[in-house]
């Protein structure tokens, strides 16, 4: 469902060159949970930025449902992050203006425009139930408990029914009790619904929740769940 090829990726804006990933090849079959592991600054959160099309690899290719992802104009691409990918990260990143349920409508809204909206609000209703947050529908992030400001990320992330949710370090802003509630819910989509996730972490016990893990280090991937 998801093949990274031979991924490089090199910074070059200040100074010497910073080769950060270095040849990754990956496969990511529809249905899987995968954990990526990893010391801080080894690549994790740049192979992630990479399999989702927001940050164009130096060299190498990411296919999404057989379609090179990085051959695309900008607004295709665009348009795929949107439809087929689901982004969850460590600070939520949601509008502080706009209620929990205007945040999870929003990426229905950028595709459809307002010519749905009440069917796009009804179906933001029912994802925030699913993340048990059906009475927090008019509060704004200010309002929100960490743990409950995720949950909202999260059922935004699930808006457009996207082939794969993406999270780097979901739990990393939250408490070890919100944090374990987070990775239940993202289990629970896994397993109910068929749903795939990858999710980067720093943390071994949480990816041990993971059906595979994958080591990364200095920008290579050095070890798979089960090799020695």
């Amino acid at each position: 469902m998801l093949i990274a090829v031979g991924i490089h990726k090199i910074y070059r804006d200040v100074g010497k060159p910073l080769e950060v990933l270095k040849g990754i090849d990956l496969t990511i079959e529809v249905g899987d949970f995968l954990a990526m592991v990893g010391p801080s600054g080894a690549g994790k959160s740049t192979l992630m930025h990479v399999l989702g099309g927001l940050d164009r690899p130096s060299k190498g290719s990411v296919a999404l449902d057989g379609e090179d992802i990085y051959r695309l104009s900008d607004v295709k691409l665009s348009s795929v992050r949107n439809t087929k990918v689901g982004f969850v990260f460590q600070f939520y990143h949601l509008l502080p203006e706009f209620t929990a349920l205007e945040n999870v409508v929003m990426p229905g809204l950028v595709r459809d425009s307002l010519r749905n909206k009440k069917q796009l609000e009804e179906k933001g209703e029912a994802l925030l139930l699913k993340v048990g947050l059906s009475s927090r529908l008019a509060h704004k992030p200010s309002q929100l408990s960490g743990g409950e400001q995720q949950r909202v990320a999260i059922a935004r992330a699930l808006m457009n029914d996207p082939k794969v949710i993406l999270c780097d370090e979901p739990t990393g802003n939250l408490d070890s009790q919100s944090g374990e509630s987070i990775i239940e819910l993202l289990m629970k989509l896994n397993q109910e619904n068929n749903q795939t996730v990858v999710m980067v972490t720093h943390d071994n016990m949480i990816a041990q929740k993971a059906k595979r893990i994958i080591y990364i280090q200095d920008g290579k991937l050095i070890q798979k769940e089960g090799e020695q």
